[in-house]
């Protein structure tokens, strides 16, 4: 039965509004416990699709909600009691009001104010501009206003290497003084260290052609002066 101040002619019409505001009721009566799950679903789906002010009262005429008033928003909050426990499709009503008033909210903004449509370009990337292709370094003797010249990292490579063939294998350690010049006769001795040992590496310049520096190296063990008697 209508609680008394609740009834309406059968022909006003039922709003959006006015339906979200029973199922906000329907969803407060099922967490306190007047409603189960099944009757929750089904007073929530008859709610959504009621024509009338009528239908919608006849949903909650047995609970003990006060009747709302359709000619206000609804400010009904769902509360939730912590002594029953809430299952996945009892809450669909409760979605479909919060989807319901976010779109009257939506377009009572979109009436009020303006807001652009039209999508903002990104700044375009600048361009960069082309660039030469970086040549792959080649090895080789350089050769510069002084004249050719062997660099020092080659002096040490070739020390290095003619160490490993006469010893079986890599120095630990080789020191060279710098470049060594491309002439004739050019000389440098390197020092090597060696598992305790060192060495000595005589490098002579035995022929030039172009950029291309000919060497001889002669490698020799320092051998310490003998102890005193």
């Amino acid at each position: 039965m209508m609680q008394p101040g609740s009834s309406y002619r059968d022909s006003t019409r039922a709003s959006d509004a006015d339906r979200a505001q029973v199922c906000a009721i329907l969803d407060n009566a099922y967490a306190d416990g007047e409603l189960d799950a099944d009757e929750h679903r089904q007073r929530c789906s008859s709610a959504m699709s009621a024509k009338t002010h009528v239908q919608l009262l006849e949903l909650i005429s047995d609970l003990q909600a006060p009747p709302p008033v359709f000619t206000q928003q609804p400010t009904i909050a769902v509360k939730v009691s912590p002594n029953r426990k809430w299952i996945v499709g009892a809450t669909a009503c409760g979605v479909a009001a919060v989807a319901i008033l976010g779109f009257i909210i939506a377009a009572w903004h979109s009436g009020s104010s303006s807001s652009p449509t039209a999508p903002v370009a990104a700044p375009n990337a600048p361009v960069a501009a082309p660039t030469a292709p970086v040549q792959a370094p080649t090895k080789s003797f350089n050769s510069d206003s002084t004249g050719t010249y062997l660099p020092l990292a080659d002096v040490v490579a070739t020390v290095s290497g003619d160490f490993q063939d006469d010893l079986g294998h890599a120095p630990e350690h080789v020191n060279c003084p710098g470049d060594l010049a491309g002439q004739v006769g050019a000389f440098e001795r390197c020092s090597i260290v060696d598992h305790g040992k060192r060495y000595t590496a005589d490098v002579t310049v035995t022929a030039v052609n172009g950029i291309r520096i000919t060497t001889h190296e002669s490698i020799n063990e320092v051998v310490p002066p003998p102890s005193g008697p």
